[in-house]
């Protein structure tokens, strides 16, 4: 990880705190994290280094069934027939249920216009000016939220998690307001990274809202990146990447 500040050592003993603190995380872990959440916020936000997911190793997947109590599973249920909104769809990348009610509101929040385009990028900057990094549980295993889990730990304006996390809840506010999205797992060695993209047409590529943004081509078309590292250091987790399908 890298660290804006100069104290190292309180950065390791925080990260010492964080690590240990979720294992074994469960339905009733939600108040760990978000009592987690409370003491993070107090101190200076940190940049994660991107060697997050490990080569050929199963994760684990966390739906938002397997982090909210049973009354909370019921006041979103009744959150989503009075705003009209089915269920979501999917497993990890998702649409409607959470997803379209957080899409909505940020989309007129943020005061965006028709442009999928402008849609996407603003929520993304959105979502990593209110991002807060906290590492998987100290164990062996990789864990992936559902978009909906990772919504509903958010906690004081900040969306928690790591960056499959962050990738897979971009890819879902992508594909929630009518782009083809996806989430690639990007290997620099042994250790790596998950970034979302979305595809747009050619003729998009100059785009003023994509001005500075990271791309590749790949399946004959143009895919950007969202991910929130840029240049060589996203760059950099490329040229071994793979598209996690079905996810």
């Amino acid at each position: 990880m890298k660290i804006k500040n100069k104290n190292i050592i309180v950065f390791m003993l925080v990260s010492l705190v964080l690590t240990s603190s979720c294992t074994g995380f469960s339905k009733t872990g939600r108040d760990t994290l978000i009592a987690r959440a409370k003491e993070e916020s107090k101190k200076e936000q940190t940049t994660p280094i991107p060697n997050t997911i490990v080569k050929d190793v199963k994760p684990i997947i966390e739906d938002i069934d397997d982090i909210v109590t049973p009354k909370e599973a019921k006041n979103i249920e009744e959150t989503l027939v009075k705003n009209k909104i089915s269920p979501a769809k999917g497993k990890l990348i998702q649409v409607e249920g959470l997803v379209l009610k957080e899409v909505r509101e940020l989309t007129i929040t943020l005061n965006t216009s028709g442009s999928q385009i402008e849609q996407i990028i603003k929520m993304k900057e959105h979502v990593r000016k209110n991002w807060h990094y906290i590492y998987d549980p100290a164990t062996d295993d990789d864990t992936w939220r559902s978009a909906e889990a990772t919504i509903s730990l958010k906690f004081q304006g900040k969306y928690p998690g790591d960056c499959d996390d962050y990738s897979i809840l971009l890819a879902s506010f992508a594909k929630q307001i009518g782009l083809k999205s996806r989430v690639a797992a990007g290997f620099d060695g042994t250790d790596g990274h998950a970034f979302a993209e979305f595809k747009i047409k050619q003729s998009d590529i100059n785009n003023p809202y994509l001005r500075g943004f990271d791309y590749r081509k790949s399946d004959g078309a143009y895919w950007i990146s969202l991910d929130w590292f840029k240049g060589q250091e996203h760059n950099r987790f490329t040229n071994n990447a793979k598209v996690l399908y079905g996810i």
